[in-house]
């Protein structure tokens, strides 16, 4: 961190916890709450890039209640979405500061997931912000997140699963429409159809079984299409484990 980032991180408004009410919403929320207000009290501001799918708007969400805009300081959230059609904009608009910027010129052979995700670091340099990243747990352990998306530094979600990523997210009161979406096959966020056919509650009851929470008779409920495609994908993105490589250590 250079000397100038230091000193904006240090300048940052600071939250009155005590003013924050949250009374009556979920444990598990005000846990992820907690641990946002902490965590990122350093940070100057965050960036949220929003797709319009559950994982952001959850985040998006959390953030702002951690973080609540007020009269005496800027909003230290804002959310960024690369394109001009997000989502239930209006309900991202309600619960915090939305940005839309153009989506970048593609040249040849350039890459519309990493295009999108420069975009929002050179943002975060600009301004120096934080880049949050909304990756889950089910993403983490099933490899289908991108390269690109490594580039964020800040991820909130990263031990939860995705159908417990649903259910906070109907208790948070993200829209219907964006908790449908996230059952939908979409190619761009690591979905294709073959994925989106597999109830996200079956993906990680598969994981829990790989990752040994759960016994192997738990596969039963999958049936046995559904566990050879899965098992595909968890062997195929293992590479990602052991990426970057480094280095060995030099002794006398």
């Amino acid at each position: 961190m250079d000397t100038s980032t230091a000193a904006a991180e240090a300048a940052a408004p600071a939250i009155n916890a005590s003013a924050i009410n949250t009374s009556g919403i979920d444990a598990r929320l005000v846990k992820l709450i907690d641990w946002m207000r902490t965590s990122a009290a350093p940070a100057n501001g965050l960036l949220v890039p929003l797709s319009g799918g559950s994982d952001s708007a959850l985040i998006f969400w959390l953030l702002n209640q951690a973080f609540p805009a007020t009269p005496s300081a800027n909003n230290k959230i804002v959310g960024v979405h690369v394109g001009d059609n997000l989502r239930c904009r209006e309900w991202f608009e309600t619960v915090g500061t939305v940005r839309l910027v153009a989506k970048p010129t593609l040249s040849a052979g350039q890459d519309a997931e990493v295009m999108r995700w420069a975009t929002v670091q050179s943002l975060c340099v600009k301004e120096r912000l934080w880049l949050v990243g909304s990756r889950t747990r089910t993403e983490e352990a099933l490899g289908t997140f991108s390269y690109a998306s490594c580039v964020a530094t800040y991820l909130p979600l990263a031990s939860i699963l995705k159908s417990d990523v649903m259910e906070l997210c109907a208790l948070a009161g993200v829209p219907e429409e964006i908790l449908a979406s996230s059952r939908r096959a979409d190619p761009d966020c690591g979905r294709p159809q073959a994925m989106a056919e597999i109830p996200l509650e079956q993906i990680d009851i598969f994981l829990r079984v790989k990752l040994q929470e759960l016994p192997a008779s738990a596969l039963e409920a999958l049936g046995e299409a559904a566990v050879k495609y899965l098992d595909g994908v968890y062997k195929r993105n293992q590479f990602k484990r052991v990426l970057p490589k480094r280095g060995p250590v030099l002794t006398d």
